[in-house]
């Protein structure tokens, strides 16, 4: 639930986008276009392309919503890649307190070579949290790095450590994570990720654990994304499912995340658009 367990959290878990939401939460080691400053700032330089995506994300347990825009660009000379976003979190729990959080960020990536991508994010948050009796605020800078391993065309490993600063704020719990890719056949891949994140909301424990998963089937007009793992916040099980319609102008993505295991069950809607934006 985002508004009872830390929607502040810069570590991809809460809004990862609706490409990774169909495919489990996973894609830390194949962050192409968006996933990359969402996930993996290093993947960012996986591929050529330019790209302007607009995205919503909307929770049951806690009325969370989200909504994110991104421009990404890895058509260099050299194939560095950046990208600039925009990230809004909301969720108004029921009998709870309000939260909000604006993050605004831009990453970079540098291929050395055609096996090593080294990636960075820096994010600005601004956090409230509206209680009747008290407002409660915070604000900070954030720093993101990733890695990814890209041995042969059919394998990717990455690497990402998140809130590598600013670990002093409550709010903005340290996390590292990783996932592989391998692509089997043409157009069909297999993720599995996991995370790990100090916990600063919960007395009861210092981490939590996060480990999900799914395949990822691309044909030249159509995508489809199946998924599953564990909710290392409410340690509930959960799958998910996704589709994108695609063309030479840009792609629509719908996904759909359901709780099936554990307390208080969550269902997570994506939507999103994306416009390809022809290289110079």
């Amino acid at each position: 639930a985002l508004g009872s367990t830390n929607l502040a959290r810069a570590d991809g878990a809460v809004m990862p986008g609706t490409r990774s939401l169909g495919a489990g939460g996973s894609l830390r080691g194949a962050a192409t276009g968006d996933a990359g400053p969402m996930l993996n700032p290093s993947g960012i330089s996986l591929i050529r392309a330019y790209v302007v995506e607009g995205s919503y994300e909307y929770g049951t347990a806690d009325s969370s919503q989200g909504a994110h825009v991104s421009v990404v660009d890895s058509t260099s000379g050299f194939n560095i890649g950046g990208a600039l976003t925009y990230t809004f979190l909301h969720s108004t729990p029921s009998g709870g307190t309000t939260q909000t959080v604006h993050l605004t960020g831009g990453s970079l990536s540098f291929p050395l070579g055609d096996v090593v991508l080294l990636g960075a994010t820096a994010k600005y948050l601004h956090w409230s949290w509206d209680d009747p009796t008290i407002e409660r605020k915070a604000k900070g800078l954030i720093f993101d790095a990733g890695l990814t391993l890209r041995p042969s065309p059919l394998f990717s490993l990455g690497l990402v450590g998140y809130n590598l600063t600013n670990r002093e704020n409550s709010y903005l719990p340290f996390g590292f994570g990783g996932g592989v890719s391998i692509n089997v056949i043409s157009g069909l891949s297999f993720l599995l990720d996991s995370l790990y994140e100090s916990v600063y909301w919960d007395s009861t424990r210092t981490k939590t654990y996060w480990i999900m998963g799914g395949a990822e089937y691309n044909s030249p007009t159509m995508a489809f994304r199946v998924g599953g793992g564990r909710d290392g916040r409410t340690q509930n099980g959960y799958l998910s499912g996704g589709a994108s319609l695609v063309s030479s102008v840009g792609a629509v993505e719908i996904a759909v995340r359901q709780d099936i295991a554990g307390d208080r069950k969550n269902t997570f809607i994506g939507a999103s658009g994306r416009l390809f934006v022809p290289s110079p």
